[in-house]
């Protein structure tokens, strides 16, 4: 991850392509407030790597005054999806999971946060020559180009550019119903959550031709199995036309979310 993130200073500022470039806190403009950094370590059995280490951007420090709402689809949604995989002819469903959706996206209006001299490894620091850029107190700035986990609007500007990116495929918007969509010419339905698709097709062609067209722009993981989808763990009898759907671990986390005591 700090790797990734310090690809902007070894490059020495010559590309605008990087999502972060370290700067000395000094530099920080004087319209702008620096946020801090928070290391998310978490389990996503539907990523490719499902060990996932983050660092994330405390969006609640910092001032956006623009949009910051995604249509996401629920549960409910989902579950409706279900039933029409189950009742449609030929029906299968697939998952598709986009990696670093959020990574993507241009930010018009920079953002910054600190990281602490800590977190970086000796090597780490002579590799990418950044001693200089920390202050007294053992910061350095992050000046932030794309969007990162933890602001407020990368989410929206993800958004409305995986929904124009589907466009241009005939993926379009499925009525009022957030997060739905349809092809206009083929049986493709798709629920769309953050990054994840849960989709029903009717034959491996349509299927294909929307992993492709996002692997244009998107590195995807794909279950064909449709294994899981939003937390939720099926398994698909398409002979009998049934799911059952599991989901791992959700009393047990209800029970200390709601602080009961098992009799």
């Amino acid at each position: 991850e700090l790797a990734r993130l310090a690809q902007g200073s070894k490059a020495q500022h010559k590309t605008g392509t990087d999502t972060v470039f370290f700067k000395h806190p000094k530099s920080l403009p004087k319209n702008k407030k620096a946020t801090y950094a928070r290391i998310v370590a978490n389990y996503r059995p539907q990523k490719a790597d499902p060990y996932r280490i983050r660092i994330t951007v405390g969006g609640d420090q910092l001032i956006y005054a623009g949009e910051t709402f995604t249509p996401n689809a629920d549960i409910t949604t989902a579950k409706t999806l279900f039933n029409s995989v189950l009742s449609t002819q030929d029906g299968r469903f697939l998952g598709i999971d986009l990696k670093d959706f959020y990574l993507g996206t241009d930010l018009a209006d920079f953002e910054y946060m600190y990281l602490q001299k800590w977190i970086f490894p000796e090597a780490f620091l002579n590799e990418y020559n950044l001693h200089h850029l920390f202050d007294d107190k053992d910061r350095i700035l992050c000046e932030i180009r794309k969007g990162m986990y933890g602001l407020r609007q990368a989410g929206r500007l993800a958004y409305v550019k995986l929904v124009a990116h589907l466009k241009t495929a005939g993926y379009i918007r499925a009525g009022i119903t957030p997060g739905l969509f349809r092809h206009t010419t083929n049986n493709i339905v798709f629920s769309l959550v953050v990054d994840d698709f849960g989709i029903r097709y009717t034959n491996v062609q349509d299927a294909q031709h929307l992993i492709d067209h996002l692997s244009k722009q998107y590195t995807c993981t794909v279950d064909w199995e449709g294994k899981i989808f939003l937390g939720m763990h099926l398994q698909w009898d398409y002979i009998n036309r049934t799911v059952t759907i599991t989901m791992p671990g959700y009393v047990k986390k209800a029970l200390v979310r709601f602080e009961h005591v098992a009799s």
